[in-house]
């Protein structure tokens, strides 16, 4: 995976290598204007950890140098981003776009199973968010907006639209 990232400019890369932090930041403003929570982070770190070492082969090294850097990276991206919901939503998915044009272009057999880690992070991200009121009290309008979210972290690995 490195030589495929290796090929990018130096923006590109870095952005490449912070898309698990970007993704843990756009799930966590989904509630509590982007507050990340202690168990959010440590959630988000275990499952970095056993990519790194259960990830195909090809992309080891990728989730390898994420588990060394994503502390930081989180803490050094909430810091840049926007504090408003909205916006840091947008510019989330903004930064991610030359992560999805990279992605877009790697060759099929690696393109695939590194959208399907990503997309499992991002699973696994936004099944650690438990708000009860929006579990319990609003459980239609729950649905709905969970719904929504999905297709919105979906399309943040993808350029196609996702129902």
């Amino acid at each position: 995976m490195k030589e495929f990232i290796e090929k990018q400019d130096k923006e590109t890369q870095e952005l490449i290598y912070k898309a698990p932090a970007l993704i843990t930041l756009f799930v966590a403003s989904s509630i509590e204007n982007g507050k990340l929570s202690p168990v959010e982070e440590k959630s988000a770190k275990k499952y970095i950890y056993i990519l790194s070492y259960e990830s195909d082969e090809a992309l080891a090294d990728y989730f390898q140098h994420v588990e060394k850097t994503f502390e930081d990276d989180i803490l050094e991206l909430d810091k840049i981003l926007p504090k408003n919901t909205a916006e840091r939503k947008e510019r989330i998915e903004e930064m991610l776009d030359p992560v999805r044009t990279f992605i877009d272009q790697l060759p099929e057999s690696i393109g695939v199973v590194f959208r399907d880690d990503l997309l499992g992070f991002i699973k696994h991200t936004r099944n650690v968010r438990h708000d009860t009121l929006e579990a319990i009290v609003l459980p239609v309008i729950s649905d709905e907006l969970k719904k929504y979210e999905e297709s919105r972290l979906r399309r943040l690995l993808t350029n196609k639209l996702v129902d």
